[in-house]
């Protein structure tokens, strides 16, 4: 658990059954793949209203439009893209400040609104990736697209069991509106899969949540205090910096996918490119120095959705805007690319 004491700022807390935008074939098992290799259904939310940058919007369609899909084929996947259309825009994604209390009117265009109409469709499409036999894999704008890929997955494994999860981030996210200094979702999305904030994207897909038994962030170096004492008190395992580098990320990971994965209704991996040192990776919105090294995670991901019990993955807060010699999207791309690959590292 990380130190409460003088605890760093982040600087955050800021389909119908077929997606609006694409639909989900059916597993062919006549292609050539091995068994455990699931077809992979690329599920895009390009949304950044949870963010104070929605720049982040931009980065799924990036990655797309320089080969990102191709080159999960060419490491044999099969890939199915489900494009979820972005709603209209509200004029900021503040929901309430931490000064006044206040939470945005439920409007039709509020971002409180727009955000839970979002998760909602990213939960559906999620459900439906995950009960016709594909992986989803979610490029998202900011990270409160979490709410919706991981409610959703939730969901569908729900009769099987709890479901784990590795969070990779260089934050909480695990803050309430009552103690958000800056009223942005993208600071929430952890807290709300637990089961705690606005009742509006706890209730969705029904209420269910993570077990914090099942749960393990890695790479966290920046938070507030309200943040890690909800998760101190829930249980849940956090590897911060400080940890990784005493006894390294490989043990760091070994310890978080031991978490996840002893969860009997599978696990999954959402990945913050925040977690990520900034000279590696500079394109992400709220970077934190001191993060993790690019080729070591890179390495250390290597074939992990082949791993038993995988549901599939995530990743979010890669802005485009801030990466102009393309850096950051390259090291994405390669990092969900040596995850999805075939070949299981020893």
């Amino acid at each position: 658990m990380p130190n409460l004491s003088n605890p760093p700022t982040s600087g955050r807390s800021a389909r119908p059954a077929v997606p609006a935008g694409g639909t989900l074939e059916q597993p062919q098992p006549r292609r050539a793949l091995a068994p455990f290799l699931a077809p992979i259904a690329l599920i895009v939310l390009p949304v950044g209203i949870g963010a104070p940058d929605p720049g982040c919007a931009k980065g799924p369609d990036t990655l797309l439009a320089h080969g990102f899909e191709e080159r999960l084929r060419a490491v044999g996947r099969s890939v199915d893209v489900i494009r979820l259309h972005a709603l209209s825009t509200p004029p900021r994604g503040a929901i309430g400040r931490r000064d006044d209390r206040r939470v945005a009117s439920d409007t039709a265009t509020s971002p409180i609104a727009l955000i839970r109409q979002h998760s909602a469709r990213l939960a559906a499409a999620v459900v439906e990736a995950i009960r016709r036999g594909f992986q989803p894999l979610v490029l998202g704008g900011d990270h409160a697209c979490a709410i919706g890929t991981w409610k959703g997955a939730a969901q569908a494994r729900a009769h099987q069991g709890p479901l784990g999860l590795v969070w990779l981030d260089a934050h909480l996210d695990a803050h309430t509106p009552s103690t958000t200094p800056s009223g942005m979702v993208h600071g929430m999305p952890l807290a709300v899969l637990l089961g705690h904030g606005d009742a509006r994207l706890v209730g969705l897909t029904h209420g269910v949540s993570i077990d914090p038994r099942h749960l393990c962030l890695v790479g966290v170096r920046s938070f507030e205090v309200e943040e890690a004492r909800l998760l101190a008190g829930l249980g849940v395992r956090i590897i911060d910096m400080t940890e990784i580098r005493a006894h390294g990320l490989e043990a760091a990971l070994r310890e978080a996918v031991a978490i996840a994965s002893n969860a009997s209704g599978g696990w999954g991996m959402s990945i913050d490119l925040d977690v990520l040192d900034p000279t590696d990776a500079p394109g992400v919105g709220s970077p934190v120095e001191n993060g993790l090294n690019a080729t070591a995670l890179i390495r250390a991901l290597s074939g992990i959705a082949s791993r038993p019990g995988f549901v599939g993955a995530e990743m979010a807060e890669y802005n485009p805007e801030l990466d102009p010699l393309g850096t950051t999207r390259r090291i994405a791309d390669a990092l969900l690319v040596s995850a999805f690959s075939g070949a299981l590292r020893a």
